[in-house]
């Protein structure tokens, strides 16, 4: 869905069973009857602004809101049940994406129209050779048993790691910004794959 048909996209004022205002796009407060949310913006499943800048107590807060009821234990089976489940797995999907910086900015990114992961493989100038020479070290680092190259290499992927996440956190503010910045985002989230990677074979 594009970017701004998912940002002009809010939740249902009234419940349409029973009438009565809603404070989550997802469930009534007052009958618990449950509205489909197919289309919804991981954001608007949690009725929270979409910004980069999240306040993550109240993300966790709206979360556990939401799932209590929407919860398949409260629904029972059938009908009700399967959109329970179905609702559940969505807030779960939601959560795990913005409660992680680097992939609400991919999120934030996609909203706003930008260059998917799939269509865009460019990095920041320098990461590859950067990342092949860590890559080589560490394998040295653990053919030799040096704990201390070792210690040296995980401290440079630590940098670097933090240095792109700041980037990242630069740009992810700035959207939906002109296509040359919606394009460095791209590249430097791509960038911060490779560091990721090595962080895990550490």
């Amino acid at each position: 869905m594009p970017a701004q048909q998912q940002n002009q996209k809010s939740p249902p004022a009234k419940c349409t069973a029973c009438r009565q205002p809603m404070s989550s796009p997802l469930f009534c407060d007052n009958c618990h009857c449950l509205h489909p949310a197919d289309g919804s913006s991981h954001f608007e499943l949690l009725s929270l602004t979409p910004t980069f800048d999240l306040d993550l107590a109240l993300l966790r807060h709206q979360y556990l809101q939401v799932s209590r009821g929407i919860h398949p234990d409260y629904h029972g089976s059938g009908a009700e049940g399967d959109m329970s489940v179905h609702l559940s797995a969505q807030l779960n999907e939601a959560h795990r994406v913005l409660a992680d910086p680097v992939l609400r900015a991919e999120y934030l990114l996609e909203l706003h129209g930008g260059p998917a992961a799939t269509g865009d493989k460019s990095v920041l100038a320098g990461v590859l050779t950067d990342t092949l020479e860590l890559r080589e070290r560490i394998a040295d680092a653990k053919a030799g048993a040096d704990p201390a190259a070792l210690q040296e290499c995980h401290a440079q992927i630590e940098r670097r790691h933090a240095t792109a996440l700041a980037q990242i956190a630069t740009l992810a503010r700035q959207l939906p910004g002109a296509d040359e910045l919606r394009a460095r985002l791209r590249a430097t989230l791509n960038s911060m794959k490779y560091y990721q990677k090595l962080r895990a074979e550490l």
